[in-house]
């Protein structure tokens, strides 16, 4: 048959059924794709349209010839060639989109705004050996990697937090000063401060039967989920992205502090996690990045991702700042290791 004949009508019913495939195909991956977006990463706001327009987008261009009527069977080929690398080409152009925005904002792609349902806090007062103790209760609720929720209630004694405060601003700024010794220092003195925490995580632990990685995560989840706040020694002037704590010495806040108040940066975030999973005998780790000004945790527990080893052990990254950054995730602006050091480790 040469080109100039009528195509044949079973083939121009497979092109338009393999192109039909193809479209449909590809828009239940880009559909799917904003519903997780939407309802696990819980993007907001610009970035959830900007998602929605190129979805849209791409959508249209796949399904915007399937009703063409080809003029011969060498149409039919090429057509058909052509809704296949089409189709290949939109769902690689929306992932790579996908991708490049996710980098851009980093670990801050999920909402920067914190759901105000998620915490509520409370001043409790209860009897211990004949004295009214003060309790600070922030009653927590999140959801893990997998998506499951877990609800715990970071408690803690005021006056816990006063000695905790104490002694953070006793430490000496010196010439000799390390954030490891620094952040040790904050952790020593916190850890038998946050005993009711430990008490509560084992609690989930043994009714939802976690393994150690899943218990691992749980803890690791409960501080991802807490609002990113800059804490600054000097005061803040407005012009920050995220709510500000200004005045606080050396910029941080110890373990008890950060448990009571929920107000932490990056190394505030290490540091507490720091003690709760070393609390539970795991391996980790404290590194930062004066590149990067940031500070992440490190676990040696068997993962996929980025690490970086010390005496002959993986030490995972884990991005504290943001909700979903799975063990192993480092944002691309921050994830190169030669940058990363370590400054404290529990177990070496």
């Amino acid at each position: 048959m040469t080109d100039n004949k009528k195509p044949n009508g079973c083939l121009v019913s497979f092109q338009r059924l393999f192109s039909g495939a193809m479209a449909v195909l590809a828009t239940i991956f880009i559909v799917s794709t904003l519903f997780f977006l939407t309802y696990r990463v819980k993007i907001k706001g610009t970035a959830l349209l900007i998602f929605t327009a190129c979805a849209f987008f791409v959508i249209r261009f796949l399904w915007k010839k399937i009703k063409r009527k080809p003029s011969s069977n060498k149409e039919v080929f090429q057509g058909i060639v052509s809704d296949f690398f089409r189709t290949v080409f939109a769902m690689i152009f929306f992932a790579v989109v996908l991708n490049i925005l996710y980098d851009k904002s980093g670990y801050k792609l999920t909402s920067e705004t914190k759901d105000t349902e998620k915490t509520t806090r409370e001043i409790v007062t209860t009897t211990e050996n004949g004295k009214q103790v003060r309790y600070i209760v922030n009653k927590q609720n999140w959801r893990d990697f997998n998506g499951n929720r877990h609800q715990m209630d970071f408690k803690i004694a005021e006056n816990s937090v006063v000695k905790s405060k104490k002694n953070r601003n006793s430490f000496r700024y010196t010439r000799s000063f390390t954030w490891g010794n620094f952040y040790k220092h904050m952790a020593d003195h916190d850890r038998p401060l946050l005993e009711h925490l430990y008490v509560e995580f084992s609690k989930i632990q043994q009714q939802k039967k976690l393994n150690r990685k899943q218990f691992a995560e749980l803890i690791i989840t409960s501080i991802q989920d807490i609002q990113y706040n800059y804490i600054k020694s000097t005061p803040c002037d407005g012009t920050e992205e995220y709510p500000c704590v200004g005045n606080v010495r050396l910029g941080i806040f110890a373990p008890a502090e950060f448990s009571a108040n929920l107000q932490g940066d990056c190394d505030s975030r290490t540091v507490l996690l720091f003690v709760l999973l070393a609390k539970f005998d795991y391996d980790v780790a404290i590194l930062n990045s004066n590149e990067y000004g940031h500070s992440v945790l490190g676990i040696n527990i068997p993962s996929r991702g980025k690490y970086k080893m010390y005496n002959r052990k993986k030490y995972y990254f884990v991005e504290t700042t943001a909700e979903n950054c799975v063990i192993g995730y480092l944002p691309a602006k921050v994830s190169n290791i030669n940058f990363w050091n370590f400054v404290l480790v529990n177990k070496k």
